[in-house]
């Protein structure tokens, strides 16, 4: 989607309630357009900016960061103070009420003020506060001032604001007013006990002191209405009700259910407060399953394999706020719907509650990765435990969130290694994580160095962009887990059975370049999906961020394109992404001569709820062929079977590969006895063999190929790429011209018709990258609605010609050839046939020439001037080198074609 780099100033953004978890009717929204201020040298304070009386010279779209084009301000290079300011009018029912003034997050510190009164000061950016200031309050227009400081201070929580995205500064989450009584609500914390078909209701109360009641009601049919009466301290008191849900509808991705309520504060019948709530009955839990000696990750008391993606949940225009509700909803409904997730990582962000809310609502499991320092110290340990403290207050009853993760790979942790101290400090806060909720599976430290201390989850992390060494990492992963192992901790501490799970991984990591992912996804996906003990993964990412390009989607969540469905009909993202995955256990391309055995070992991991009886292993191996046409060369099938939470081998597929050469497809699947396929995967396979330079194809027709490295001539006004192996390409105006032979004994008078087939395409500088800023050398960004166009000239002996139009400089899981030579990822062409009649003047060409001269010109004066790739049979998407088709007259063929079906096999094709 394509979004304008800044919000209407005079537009209200994000209306809806921020908490739908914790939600009272009466509220009034604050976002939209706030005076603002800069404040570098520190006066404000010194000059009485709080008492609301100065005009401040600058307006700001809240709640966006002042970096973000949305925010009105976008300047992400200050640091320091800002100075917010704007008026409200509270509403005449609300005069008797008290008065809340809450924000969703600030980062970092802020100090408010209300009608020149000082209102309260906070400190931690990702943390929600409020103030009661009905105290301060008056009749009609009122005023509220809050001065902000960030200076990105390394002992501050951060994540990735220090050192790799754009900062987020000031307000960012929603501002609102809430009113109550004189006592009020202060925290709903919903516990599920599943397996005593209840939930323990915790109701904190705040304000004054009084005896109430409490009152639970469900918006859920045929639940009960429960009071409570409490007497409250003034301070804070916490009553628990217990609530009896017999045959309860459990909380699952396929099963979203949410059980809804109010509930109410009471005096003497009188209301005093009221909050509506949610929670999910679901238990997350790790255990045994069968007879299998290790653990799993436990949903509702059966294993549960989590297919995930890393979410960095930052956007373009606004970096940590979303822009927009529904672009919220749309990256957890995509992720489920699109891409087959049912798990996110939302990455070292104490993310927005709303986020939360959709993962609930739609069925999305969540990684609740909390945001590290980069100074450890004791400032910076307090500052973290208290966001701990607060994100877990604020969001306990999300049934979507499954498991906190503490630290990722030791980032502040380790300013001087990470010592045994500090390790122990890590457990400490493991410990405390686990008083504080003792529902979910906590990690101490998503690692990347192999230094668990202690945690409910081992996982680790790999970025390879290499098949053999992905298959190898992996393996050596899986044999060295299993209890008293010393792998992947550190500190003398052990593993014992708990579950492994990859928590991040890919082919293009942080600082891979601009580039397909489809490749790295299918084969390293395969490659996990092929261990019994890996229970889950974690791709690196749901959306590409700023420089870094691993994403399924591009970071303003524009499609890009995989080209899976080119290879097998119907196949997608989605069939990687599936509970029943179909393992091949060979490379995604591998090389093999013609008539060899190919071997192909087979297993199904199963672990959905299906049940199917009649199961068929089928296979078919499809191809193009040197000519580039398709052919169906075998196919069979064969009974299967299958075993839940385990991956079920299902024997070797051995097959003879074609007499000729060809780029292959083997198409694996399972289908029922009713003809339903459960699940399926391929592999290519490329077939190798002599081919002619010429050959005659049938009576009367010639056919003659040439290399694209072989021209004569090349002159562009860009980048060059004449050394690849396969491939030759331009940018920007130019040419490349080739001189060629006629096949032996064939002169120009007896041709009728040329026809040159070839695959091509365009051929992009730094035109289709999203963040050229930061170049590299392996860019070649995925296909996606980003085109690059092309006008090539075709000319023969510059009297022939005709005019052609590339629409784009492609590149994924099409161009398999590019991915095995590892150069140029994924990029490819279309197959162009042109067919050329003999005339006089192309005839006496030839003669005076006494070649074919051959060119492909993007001319200066062109339409679309977007340079030229050509591809040969060792890069792209078809595995044949350019060729010529002579068709002769009346189909006589020369003599020395008579009787040869090939004249030349290994030399040029060059004049």
């Amino acid at each position: 989607m394509q979004m304008e780099n800044r919000v209407n100033m005079r537009y209200i953004p994000r209306t809806e309630h921020p908490r739908p978890d914790f939600q009272r009717e009466q509220w009034l929204n604050l976002n939209g357009i706030w005076e603002f201020e800069f404040d570098p040298n520190d006066i404000g304070l010194t000059e009485g900016w709080q008492s609301g009386n100065r005009h401040f010279s600058r307006e700001i779209a809240v709640p966006f960061p002042w970096e973000s084009s949305y925010s009105g301000i976008e300047q992400p290079d200050y640091q320091g103070i800002a100075w917010y300011k704007r008026t409200f009018t509270v509403p005449d029912e609300w005069r008797t009420h008290r008065v809340h003034l809450k924000f969703g997050a600030v980062d970092w510190g802020a100090r408010v003020w209300v009608n020149g009164k000082f209102a309260g000061v906070h400190r931690g950016g990702y943390s929600p506060f409020q103030l009661e200031i009905t105290d301060f309050l008056q009749p009609g227009s009122n005023t509220v001032v809050a001065r902000v400081v960030d200076d990105t201070n390394p002992e501050y929580p951060s994540g990735k604001q220090i050192g790799w995205y754009t900062r987020t500064s000031g307000i960012w989450q929603t501002v609102y007013l809430e009113s109550t009584g004189d006592a009020w609500i202060r925290y709903v914390h919903i516990t599920p006990d599943v397996k005593g078909e209840q939930a323990h209701v915790d109701i904190t109360v705040a304000g004054k002191p009084d005896e109430f009641a409490v009152e639970l009601s469900f918006l859920n049919p045929g639940m009960p209405e429960i009071r409570r009466m409490v007497l409250h301290n003034g301070y804070r008191t916490v009553v628990r009700i217990t609530v009896q849900i017999p045959d309860a509808e459990l909380w699952s991705p396929d099963n979203p259910h949410l059980y809804e309520m109010n509930v109410t504060l009471l005096k003497a019948e009188s209301q005093i407060d009221s909050v509506r709530t949610y929670f999910g009955m679901r238990e997350i839990t790790r255990g045994k399953w069968g007879d299998k000696p290790y653990e799993y990750i436990l949903l509702n008391g059966e294993p549960v394999y989590l297919m995930g993606a890393l979410h960095q949940s930052f956007h373009p225009t606004s970096i940590h706020t979303y822009p927009s509700d529904n672009i919220i909803r749309d990256d957890i409904d995509r992720a489920k719907k699109e891409f087959g997730f049912n798990c996110l990582r939302i990455h070292i962000k104490v993310d927005e509650p709303r986020l939360y809310y959709w993962a609930d609502r739609l069925g999305m499991l969540i990684l609740y990765d909390l945001p590290n320092y980069r100074r450890d110290n004791e400032r910076s340990r307090a500052y973290w435990e208290q966001m701990l403290r607060d994100a877990i207050a604020r969001d306990y009853n999300h049934p979507s969130v499954i498991a906190w993760i503490l630290f990722n790979e030791t980032w502040g942790l380790d300013d001087e290694g990470y010592d045994e101290q500090t390790q122990d400090w890590v457990k400490q806060m493991f410990h405390l994580t686990r008083s504080l909720d003792a529902t979910r599976l906590i990690e101490d430290n998503s690692p990347c160095r192999y230094d668990h201390v202690l945690t409910d989850i081992n996982s680790w992390h790999f970025y390879i962009d290499n098949y053999d060494k992905t298959r190898e990492h992996i393996q050596h992963v899986v044999d060295q887990t299993a209890p008293g192992s010393e792998f992947n901790y550190i500190g003398g501490n052990k593993q014992n059975v708990e579950p492994l799970i990859n928590s991040e991984y890919g082919a293009v990591s942080a600082g891979g370049g601009d580039r397909d992912i489809s490749w790295g996804f299918k084969y390293q996906t395969n490659e996990l999906r092929k261990h019994d003990k890996v229970c889950g993964y974690i791709y690196t990412e749901l959306c590409d961020i700023e420089w870094e390009h691993n994403g399924v989607m591009n970071y303003d969540r524009s499609r890009k394109e995989f080209g899976y469905n080119a290879h097998v009909p119907g196949f997608s993202i989605r069939n990687l992404n599936a509970l029943d995955f179909l393992v091949i256990d060979a490379p995604p391309c591998s090389a093999h001569g013609v008539n060899d055995t190919l071997l192909a070992p087979v297993a199904i991991s199963h672990w959905s709820s299906v049940e199917a009886s009649d199961l068929k292993l089928h296979w078919q191996l499809t191809g193009i062929d040197k000519r580039g046409r398709n052919k169906v060369y075998k196919q069979g099938d064969r009974a299967a079977s299958w075993e839940r939470f385990s991956v079920h081998p299902l024997g070797e597929l051995e097959l003879t590969l074609p007499q000729e050469p060809a780029l292959c497809t083997l198409a694996v699947w399972i289908q029922d006895g009713k003809g339903k396929r459960l699940a399926i995967n391929y592999v290519n396979v490329l077939v190798q063999g002599d081919v002619p330079v010429s050959e005659k194809i049938h009576e009367g027709t010639i056919l003659s190929r040439f290399r694209p490295m072989d021209f004569a001539d090349a002159q562009w006004s860009g980048k060059a790429f004449l050394e690849i192996d396969g491939k030759v390409a331009g940018c920007g105006s130019g040419y490349f011209e080739y001189r060629l032979n006629l096949p032996e004994g064939l002169a120009p008078d007896q041709i009728e018709t040329m026809e040159i087939v070839f695959e091509g395409a365009s051929k992009a500088d730094a035109e289709k990258l999203d963040w050229p800023s930061r170049r590299k050398e392996q860019d070649y960004p995925q296909t996606d609605a980003t085109k690059h166009p092309s006008d090539v000239r075709l000319s023969l002996n510059d009297v022939a010609h005709t005019e052609l139009h590339f629409a784009d400089d492609p590149a994924d899981i099409r161009g398999v050839l590019s991915h095995m030579a590892g150069v140029h990822h994924g990029s490819y062409g279309d197959v162009t046939k042109i067919m050329f009649t003999m005339t006089d003047s192309l005839q006496t060409a030839l003669k005076d020439d006494g070649f074919l001269r051959v060119r492909f010109e993007v001319p200066d004066s062109a339409t679309n001037v977007g340079g030229f790739s050509l591809y040969g049979d060792g890069m792209g998407r078809y595995p044949f080198n350019p060729h010529i088709i002579y068709r002769f007259k009346n189909d006589n063929l020369p003599e020395d074609w008579k009787s040869n079906q090939d004249l030349s096999h290994n030399g040029g094709n060059r004049a």
